[in-house]
């Protein structure tokens, strides 16, 4: 049996991205964290404009309700299909908790867009409580470390094995099997 891995949320989030594909031509893709839930109904669902990302989690109760910085695209975001593939998606190397959102931001930036958001009144959100995952203890590491090009690693360097796809009313469960590829 193989040995439990740190949870990767870019790595899922590309396998999410990449399975929606096969399902369907979307354009408009939300990668939204799964203890974020929305408290204004008119934080809207939809993606901006083409040279916009829309970071949507503006307002987190765990966070005082306040940016914690400028440059954050972590929680809840919403892009194009064509942004996504621009940027190569998510890194699939921050293993633990934390940096992949951070690296995303770098990504948009390096691509020349800007980071939309809606008002804090709007854009809020309320945290639920649970067990606060360990961090990654080389995501600082990572980050500086990224490269100048978003072309060396991400989408294009996927690697997962799926297990089995689950196609619920709502929403889709799709089970992998991934390994751990070591940072050099």
């Amino acid at each position: 049996m193989a040995h439990p891995i740190p949870f990767n949320r870019g790595l899922l989030m590309n396998v999410g991205f990449e399975e929606a594909r096969l399902l369907e031509d979307y354009q408009c893709y939300i990668f939204h964290d799964v203890d974020l839930i929305p408290e204004d109904d008119r934080n809207l669902y939809t993606c901006p404009d083409k040279n916009t990302p829309r970071h949507m989690s503006v307002a987190v109760s765990s966070m005082h309700y306040r940016l914690p910085y400028g440059s954050i695209f972590g929680g809840v975001s919403a892009m194009t299909k064509e942004q996504f593939l621009a940027v190569n998606g998510f890194s699939n190397l921050y293993f633990g908790w934390g940096g992949e959102d951070d690296d995303l931001s770098k990504r948009l930036r390096q691509k020349g867009y800007r980071i939309s958001r809606y008002s804090p009144e709007v854009a809020r959100y309320t945290m639920l409580r649970h067990e606060q995952q360990s961090p990654n203890p080389n995501r600082w590491k990572l980050l500086q470390k990224r490269g100048k090009s978003v072309s060396e690693e991400g989408l294009s360097t996927l690697q997962y094995r799926l297990l089995k796809r689950e196609l619920r009313d709502l929403y889709t469960w799709i089970y992998v099997d991934v390994e751990k590829k070591e940072v050099r």
